[in-house]
């Protein structure tokens, strides 16, 4: 989550350059090369998956990967990183209510007041104590990509519970993003890729990098082994330390001031993370 905290702020500077489009394909491109190298290197082959294995990994590149993707960058272009933050702070929401259901997982009173605990803080960070700033404006095309975005992730999450004891988190990354990837460049025809690619610049080519190094080959990963131990409930409500980890870099890097209001609500989110991954007798 330290690492995702950055990746509004590096896919909106992106987006500025580049079509959403080919910013999710070059991004999962590059990514996708990385993995499949490193996966090589690791096993000495490819391993081999069964057809189920493979429909759960191509689903989990459909939405994780490619849905995702094209919602987010699309969202990004047309609304405020804030506003897409606390739209996208429902998922880990769906993802409990989704693994309650599949898996049965357990849902006490406890977690519910975790994850309470978790969106009030969300909240409180976003929008900098200011929450009618956020919620005071229609619901625009934006809005219901990151909508989609979260009921993607969502569905990404569940589905790699289903592979998570089976394979190697590497081997389900690498072939999910390697799926996303292809499906990501179909739909970059007549959106002028090739030209896309000539004009990339320094500042264009070093958020790629963030983007398909961290925030891919080294993020997706690690949120994967953390599916595959704790659960996708568990797992997903640590996405809430997101907005957390934005604040601290923008302390960090760019002096920004670190209020009472963004105090309080980091320690929300971590009290409710607690509660919600808390070992019960």
């Amino acid at each position: 989550m330290l690492v995702w905290g950055g990746t509004f702020t590096s896919a909106r500077l992106l987006g500025s350059e580049l079509d959403p489009v080919i910013s999710a394909f070059l991004r999962f491109l590059l990514a996708s090369s990385m993995l499949l190298t490193l996966l090589y290197f690791k096993e000495g082959r490819f391993p081999r998956i069964t057809v189920k294995q493979f429909f759960y990994v191509l689903g989990m590149g459909l939405t994780g990967i490619a849905l995702y993707n094209l919602f987010f960058f699309y969202g990004l272009a047309r609304t405020e990183a804030s506003r897409g933050s606390l739209i996208t702070s429902i998922n880990p929401l769906l993802t409990a209510i989704g693994a309650a259901i599949i898996f049965k997982e357990r849902f006490t009173s406890i977690r519910i007041i975790g994850f309470i605990l978790c969106v009030a803080g969300a909240i409180l960070i976003i929008s900098k104590g200011d929450i009618s700033s956020v919620l005071n404006k229609g619901v625009d095309r934006g809005d219901l990509a990151f909508l989609g975005c979260a009921i993607s992730w969502a569905v990404y999450t569940l589905l790699g519970r289903f592979v998570g004891s089976d394979l190697s988190s590497l081997t389900t990354i690498t072939y999910a993003s390697t799926l996303g990837m292809l499906v990501l460049f179909v739909t970059t025809f007549d959106h002028g890729l090739l030209n896309a690619i000539s004009t990339l610049n320094l500042k264009t080519g070093l958020n790629l990098l963030f983007l398909s190094f961290l925030a891919t080959v080294v993020g997706f990963v690690w949120f994967q082994d953390g599916v595959k131990h704790l659960g996708a409930a568990k797992a997903a409500v640590f996405i809430y330390f997101m907005p957390v980890s934005a604040v601290f870099w923008a302390w960090l890097m760019l002096d920004e001031t670190l209020t009472l209001i963004l105090v309080m609500g980091a320690v929300m989110v971590i009290s409710g993370v607690y509660l919600v991954n808390r070992k019960t007798n």
